[in-house]
């Protein structure tokens, strides 16, 4: 007579529901912490010449009061990245525009484009909103140049000045 014996007789039973939903979470939290809001890919920077890693304008649409000068500050900030050599210029370059803006270098990445009231006066229409395309171009000290893989949105809200504002109309 042969005895047969179940290899799971003798150990201990574990439930593997609350084990695999550990591990379950687990590998969400991991896939997820990789994907955090703001956070970006190394595989996005360059390992030789510059990197344009982001840029955005501040605030998202620039408006312009009845004398056509902006009511808050009117920015485009960049953050560029270069490992082997220094960022010697950054550009922001509009695409259907004749117009380029010198980005000013404030510390560590951040560079800066700062629209002056001359410059918005050319891009605004009156009573509308427009949204511009624009590059960031960056060129390092070793003549090497890249372009922004995404385009900075730049709007421009104008008033209209054909309509008569508020306080002309009560007196």
């Amino acid at each position: 007579m042969v005895l047969r014996l179940h290899p799971l007789v003798a150990m201990k039973t574990i439930q593997l529901f609350p084990v695999l939903g550990i591990m379950a979470s687990l590998c969400v939290m991991s896939s997820a912490c990789s994907t955090l809001k703001g956070e970006k890919s190394a595989a996005n920077i360059a390992t030789t010449g510059p990197s344009v890693v982001s840029a955005k304008s501040q605030p998202s649409t620039f408006e312009l009061d009845r004398q056509m000068n902006p009511t808050s500050g009117a920015d485009v900030v960049a953050e560029v990245k270069d490992y082997s050599s220094n960022i010697a210029e950054v550009n922001l370059r509009f695409i259907h525009v004749p117009m380029t803006v010198p980005m000013t270098h404030v510390g560590g990445t951040t560079w800066t484009a700062h629209f002056t009231a001359e410059q918005l006066k050319v891009l605004a229409v009156g009573g509308q909103t427009i949204a511009y395309d624009a590059n960031v171009i960056a060129r390092n000290e070793d003549g090497q140049t890249a372009v922004g893989a995404e385009t900075v949105k730049v709007a421009v809200k104008a008033p209209d000045l054909t309509q008569q504002d508020d306080k002309k109309k009560t007196s």
